[in-house]
């Protein structure tokens, strides 16, 4: 089972409202259906979801240069919890498409590996 860990969410900042989401899927029950292998595994990798998570981006944004650098900055350094620098994407400089993409891109993943979405799959 993976460690739990405390929301680090602040009023009104959608990027912490969606830090949040993942610390729920990280500490949430996955099922045998979810692309994290579930209850076959002894727990969810957070750093593989994590990875694979930036991958897609990096491909998805390889093009936005204010994402694809912000995305490449924490693939080469993966230091501190994935939470916090999500939550710290909200004070990144991003143009105003670029924040809203990211953070559709983000609510779409966190939203299923949340649990909140019909379709629960990690990534």
């Amino acid at each position: 089972m993976a460690a739990l860990r405390a929301p680090v969410s602040s009023p009104g900042d959608d990027f912490s409202a969606l830090a949040d989401l993942w610390i729920v899927g990280v500490n949430a029950p996955h099922d045998l259906g979810c692309a994290c292998g579930g209850m076959a595994m002894p727990s969810i990798a957070a750093s593989d979801i994590e990875r694979d998570f930036l991958s897609y981006l990096a491909h998805k944004h390889r093009a936005t240069a204010d994402i694809a650098g912000l995305i490449e900055a924490r693939m080469q350094n993966p230091s501190g919890p994935f939470e916090r620098w999500i939550a710290g994407l909200g004070g990144a400089k991003l143009s105003s498409e670029s924040r809203e993409n990211l953070l559709k891109d983000f609510r779409t993943f966190l939203d299923s590996f949340s649990g909140r979405s019909r379709f629960a799959v990690c990534y």
